[in-house]
């Protein structure tokens, strides 16, 4: 697999692991207290405006990987992952092209993914894809709880302990998604998983937060060393 393929298959998944169950197809009870706790923990969220996470993603089995990291989401999302491919028939090209770890970096217009130098005298040697996100989409954690309250079908599992925490297990399915949320006693959203059917096999990533309102950090990278995510994949192979 040449450099351009890997990346047209591999960086999307890697940069937005960060940001990415158990239940079953019963009728919604339609209780209206789980449609507030969820409503209560998209505030909470939404103002807490930061926070640490570590996220896990799998697609098929062609790449798992683990980010770790601080985002901001209150006036623009901006923070910095690093990200370490774990696994996947694909990990080892992605640690020659992409570095494992590498780091993300996220700022209000796109994220920003450093590469290695393999994949620099590929492109004319830049280190840095630059791939902007699409417009009006909300990167948030309080996105996810959103997503819940839209399906009609959100419900409660009941009380667990997540990383010595006790939250309230809230599931449904949304968009072709199954989406699971655990809240805590404070309203804030402490684990997150979605599972959805892709062309590349099943997805699976699970984001656990803590420390809201830690301070979350990120600098562009020079215009001089970036390109453009389109033009990586768009651009014809040399003969």
């Amino acid at each position: 697999m040449n450099g351009r393929t890997w990346v047209r298959h591999a960086t999307v998944c890697l940069a937005v692991a960060g940001l990415v169950s158990c239940g079953s197809p019963e009728a919604p009870k339609g209780d209206e207290s789980v449609a507030g706790a969820l409503r209560a923990a998209r505030s909470e969220v939404a103002a807490a405006g930061s926070a640490r996470i570590e996220a896990t993603s799998s697609t098929g089995t062609s790449l798992s990987s683990r980010s770790v990291g601080v985002l901001r989401w209150s006036g623009g999302l901006r923070g910095t992952l690093r990200v370490t491919a774990t696994g996947g028939s694909m990990a080892s090209t992605t640690r020659l092209m992409g570095g494992s770890p590498s780091q993300s970096r996220f700022l209000p217009d796109a994220y920003y993914t450093r590469m290695t130098d393999k994949f620099a005298a590929l492109s004319d040697g830049k280190h840095w894809i630059r791939y902007p996100y699409d417009p009006g989409a909300d990167l948030s954690p309080a996105a996810s709880l959103k997503l819940l309250l839209s399906s009609g079908n959100a419900r409660e599992v009941g009380r667990e302990t997540v990383r010595g925490v006790i939250a309230t297990h809230y599931t449904g399915t949304a968009g072709g998604q199954r989406v699971d949320v655990w809240i805590d006693r404070g309203h804030l959203l402490v684990k997150r998983v979605q599972r959805a059917r892709t062309d590349s096999g099943a997805f699976s990533g699970t984001v656990h937060y803590a420390d809201y309102g830690a301070r979350a950090s990120a600098e562009r990278p020079p215009a001089r060393d970036t390109v453009d995510f389109k033009d990586v994949v768009g651009r014809k192979p040399t003969a």
